[in-house]
Order: structure tokens, then C-alpha cells, then sequence
């Protein structure tokens, strides 16, 4: 009886599930011949209790879209930023550059322009900048970055405007050593500009010059002119040297004791004129 009963019980727990297949399959056909209207009504009663958490689901998803969306953004921007602010700062610093060659461009031509307009038109000077100073206590000088490349040559006089600055003592390839009128071995034969008395400039080497042979009997006075006189060939005439600041007489001494300010003051230049001199036994 148990043996029975004990095989039929498979049987029975098939019933539902048959039942419930057979219930899904009928409930199909039903849906597909169910007007579109009722469709839709069952399908929006069936998804409303789902509408919340979809909701839900949607904005949270929303969030964290647009939170990572705005945490790019926001290191995109600063890189962005930072890399606009590097080519801002090159782009100043080029046009400063480009700023400071347009004036001192500017300034060479202006200084050729009234070194031929007031001494000599046909004259064409070197342009030449300086690149160093030397000024111990027994040479004054400066070296310029022009040579025997660019047809520079020993004794060709350095100027700056009409004004005197001193000579090329030493030449290389593609620079030079100018001495200048500062320097204790230069002279330079010169005359005052009103008096037209002759003497010699001669460096004193700190920034000053004395005018040597200048005899007791003749009248100087303190802010006269000195220009260079053109005698002995190395120096042109009527180059502006420098103005008197001091005179002295003494009872022993038969000439006077003058000190000359030189009109051009070194120190202040970037660059200088160079001009050829014409004498060809004093070029190197």
C-alpha cells in the first residue's frame, strides 16, 4: 500500500507545474489578442509600483554622471588654465624681447643719423656693441664685438655721436679692445672750442682727464669746451671731447693745471661707432 502511493507522488507534484505553464501559455494568446488600449493600461498597473525605484535608480545615476562629469571638467579647465598662463608669461617675455631690440634699434640709427648729419654724411660707421669693461687702476678699456671679420682695424676711432670715446689698441678675429680717452696711455691732441688754444687730453684713469701744456698766460675757465684739433692724423677734428672742471695755477709750474670731464661717460653706452681711419701706415 505504502509501495503505492510512494510512486504516485512524483505524478502529483507534476500537476501544478503543468497547470502553471499551461496557465502562462493561454494568458500569452490572450495578451496578443487584447486590444492595444487594455494592453498598455496593464503594462503601466504592472511598471507603477516599479515607477519609484526606477526614479530613484535614475537620479542616483544622473548624479554620479554629472559629479564625474564636473570633476573632469573641473582638471581639464586647470590644465587648461595653467596652460594658457605658461604661453601667456612666454608670450610677454618674447615681446618684451622683441620690445628692447626695436629700441635699441631705434637708438643706432638715431646715433648714426646725427653722427653723419653733424660731422660727416658721407662717413658709414660700424655699429658695434659693448661687450665688456676693464677698469683697473692702469688701463681703461672696453671690448666691442667687432674685428678684423668686419674690416675693423688698429686705430680706427670710437665715437659715439659726434663725441669722442677713445681708439682700437688690439684687434681679433670678431672682437676688439678699445682704449679709451680715460686711459692713462691715451692722448689726444686737442684745442678749446672758443680760445682755439692747443694742448693735449691725456687719461687719468678714474673717470677723468687732465689737458697737458696748457701755458700760465692763457685764460681757461671752468665748463669751456674741448674738441679733438686733427693734428697727427689718428683722430679727425672737431670731435667733442669734454668740458673743464678745474683749473689750477701754481708759482713753480709753467703750465697750467687742468681737469677735463669727458663728455661721454662709458659706463652709460650699450654700444659705439667705430669709424676707419683714413692714415694706411697706422693701420695694423
Amino acid at each position: 500500500m505504502f509501495y503505492g502511493i510512494r510512486n504516485l507522488s512524483p505524478n502529483l507534484q507534476k500537476i501544478p507545474n503543468r497547470f502553471s505553464i499551461c496557465l502562462l501559455i493561454i494568458l500569452s494568446f490572450l495578451l496578443l489578442f487584447i486590444p492595444e488600449d487594455l494592453s498598455n493600461h496593464i503594462k503601466l498597473t504592472a511598471a507603477s509600483p516599479l515607477a519609484p525605484v526606477q526614479k530613484t535608480i535614475s537620479r542616483t545615476g544622473n548624479f554620479f554622471s554629472n559629479g564625474v562629469h564636473k570633476i573632469s571638467s573641473i582638471f581639464r579647465s586647470a590644465a587648461e588654465n595653467k596652460m594658457l598662463k605658461e604661453k601667456i608669461f612666454n608670450l610677454q617675455n618674447e615681446i618684451i624681447k622683441q620690445q628692447n631690440f626695436i629700441t635699441l634699434l631705434n637708438q643706432k640709427l638715431d646715433t648714426v643719423s646725427k653722427f653723419q648729419k653733424n660731422w660727416n654724411k658721407e662717413e658709414k660707421p660700424f655699429i658695434a656693441n659693448i661687450i665688456g669693461y676693464e677698469t683697473s687702476n692702469f688701463r681703461r678699456s672696453i671690448l666691442i664685438d667687432i674685428g678684423k671679420k668686419h674690416g675693423v682695424s688698429i686705430n680706427d676711432v670710437v665715437v659715439f655721436e659726434t663725441a669722442l670715446v677713445g681708439r682700437i689698441s688690439a684687434i681679433g678675429f670678431t672682437t676688439s679692445r678699445v682704449m679709451l680717452i680715460t686711459d692713462p696711455a691715451s692722448n689726444v691732441p686737442s684745442r678749446f672750442l672758443k680760445s682755439r688754444i692747443q694742448g693735449i687730453v691725456q687719461g687719468e684713469s678714474n673717470a677723468r682727464c687732465s689737458i697737458k701744456y696748457i701755458p700760465r698766460n692763457t685764460s681757461v675757465e671752468e665748463g669751456d669746451k674741448v674738441i679733438s684739433s686733427g693734428i697727427g692724423g689718428i683722430f679727425p677734428q672737431s670731435l667733442y671731447i669734454g668740458d673743464v672742471v678745474t683749473v689750477k695755477e701754481k708759482s713753480a709750474q709753467l703750465f697750467k693745471e687742468v681737469t677735463l670731464k669727458p663728455r661721454i661717460d662709458v659706463s652709460k653706452l650699450e654700444y659705439v661707432l667705430v669709424v676707419k681711419n683714413k692714415i694706411s701706415d697706422l693701420k695694423e
